[in-house]
């Protein structure tokens, strides 16, 4: 199939456009594994995952510019899209980017404060309430031992006994 210089060009540059997104999308992945930091077996599936999303939009910006054909022009191109992001956009989207992901997390920090709050206020009205509970309680423990041992004393007296009120002899 035979494509104009000009539908070259626009191929070559729709690939540029996506080499910056995959450049973008590394620094949205490096911020997310900054602020994680995830263990040896998290870092592998999140590359796993990094590579698999880089090349569906890949392909999908192959299959949405020149019906999938695979140019040395295209390889070039995306491979330029995320040297001149790397050169010229990532230390000022990552510094962008880390600003925002902060902000987000004291957001949420600050929110989730106020919404654990009335926990906080419940947990500490039963901690008083329980030592108040323990304090009474341990004034009286003797008497309730024996109360709530009662059942077990009069089972014990009656089976003691039983031998000699069943066959008492009149």
């Amino acid at each position: 199939m035979y494509v104009l210089t000009k539908d070259q060009v626009i191929i070559f540059l729709t690939t540029v456009y996506g080499g910056l997104i995959i450049g973008f999308i590394y620094d949205l992945y490096r911020v997310f594994r900054f602020f994680i930091r995830p263990k040896r077996v998290a870092t592998i599936i999140e590359d796993l995952l990094f590579w698999i999303l880089v090349s569906i939009i890949s392909v999908g910006i192959l299959f949405y510019s020149n019906w999938g054909q695979l140019r040395g022009y295209v390889f070039i191109g995306f491979l330029l899209g995320v040297i001149i992001y790397t050169l010229l956009l990532s230390r000022f989207v990552m510094k962008v980017l880390l600003k925002i992901t902060r902000y987000l997390i004291k957001g949420i920090t600050y929110i989730t404060g106020y919404v654990t709050l009335p926990l906080k206020y419940m947990s500490i009205i039963r901690k008083k309430i329980q030592n108040k509970v323990d304090y009474r309680l341990k004034r009286h423990k003797k008497r309730i031992k024996r109360v709530l041992s009662l059942p077990h004393r009069i089972i014990y007296d009656i089976k003691k006994h039983a031998k000699y009120i069943l066959f008492k002899k009149h």
